[in-house]
């Protein structure tokens, strides 16, 4: 009887802690709202980058890159970035957070556009 109340109770606590690291994985993200994966831009014209990030504990700040180029650095949590005009082609937008050492906390998105 022992045991099945041992294994019961493991049971729930292991639930539990995964409940509770879903949701604090929930609260912390980056989103680029504009443009979307996909989108096709204008080539040669600058290129507005809408975004919002809620950093994980260790991020400082942010940096966009085009192309795995950099390309900024976001110091806003919520606001639009204004690329230089992009080349016609397929280009690959990241935001990665980084720390104060400008390292990559392993907190990114990435999309990729088609200028034409």
């Amino acid at each position: 009887m022992r045991s099945k109340f041992i294994r019961t109770s493991c049971t729930l606590l292991t639930l539990g802690v995964a409940l509770w690291g879903a949701n604090a994985l929930a609260d912390a993200n980056v989103k680029i709202s504009s443009p979307t994966d996909g989108s096709k831009i204008k080539a040669g014209a600058p290129l507005n980058v809408v975004y919002e990030i809620i950093p994980n504990a260790g991020g400082d700040h942010s940096h966009i890159y085009v192309n795995g180029k950099e390309a900024g650095i976001l110091r806003k949590l919520k606001s639009t970035f204004t690329l230089d005009p992009l080349p016609p082609g397929t280009h690959a937008l990241c935001i990665k957070v980084v720390n104060k050492g400008h390292a990559s906390i392993g907190q990114d998105t990435c999309l990729k556009v088609t200028a034409h």
